[in-house]
């Protein structure tokens, strides 16, 4: 269900001069209940409430990578246990400080734990960031991409070695999200 129909479900309505007041969205307001860890994630957000909106399909496996990805009306959300048995990432369309921008989320990342992380983004937004002020099994990233653009992030933990840093893990499965 995209936001114009979420809001619509919830707002009230004027038909041949009486209000009609829509209930709020049930549990059954999505067709489809995400499960597992992925759904545990999109429940922490609100569920059907959520930002991140309805799922669209059912979650899946990725090709040639442990974990499963699954598409929600305004982003995606990811299971990537090769970086922590309950890694979630993800990625949505947010208003944040005012703007519209992009979203993206990880962890918890434990039992790993890391002195910085490095985020990779690909589509309307190119480039590798190098993020020290994320918590040590967590973290976020909000851009701003401009309206209409799809961006795919994916996030490696690293530890400060000399005389090369670590970052024994690897990246993440990649989560997208277009934005507003």
């Amino acid at each position: 269900m995209n936001k114009t129909l979420r809001i619509a479900a919830t707002a009230a309505m004027v038909v041949a001069g009486s209000a009609l007041v829509a209930q709020p969205a049930s549990a059954s307001s999505c067709q489809i209940q995400p499960y597992g860890l992925i759904g545990d994630y999109w429940r922490s957000l609100g569920g059907e409430n959520a930002i991140i909106g309805c799922a669209t399909d059912e979650e899946r496996g990725v090709p040639n990578r442990n974990g499963r990805r699954q598409n929600f009306d305004d982003g995606q959300i990811a299971w990537s246990p090769d970086q922590g048995p309950k890694m979630i990432v993800a990625a949505y369309s947010a208003k944040v400080n005012g703007r519209n921008g992009l979203v993206f989320r990880w962890g918890p990342s434990t039992p790993f734990n890391y002195d910085y992380y490095r985020v990779t983004l690909s589509g309307g937004l190119k480039g590798e960031l190098k993020l020290k002020d994320q918590p040590r099994t967590r973290g976020r990233l909000v851009v701003y991409p401009g309206a209409g653009k799809r961006v795919s992030f994916s996030v490696m933990g690293c530890d400060n070695k000399f005389p090369s840093d670590t970052c024994r893990q690897g990246w993440t499965i990649w989560v997208s999200a277009t934005s507003s």
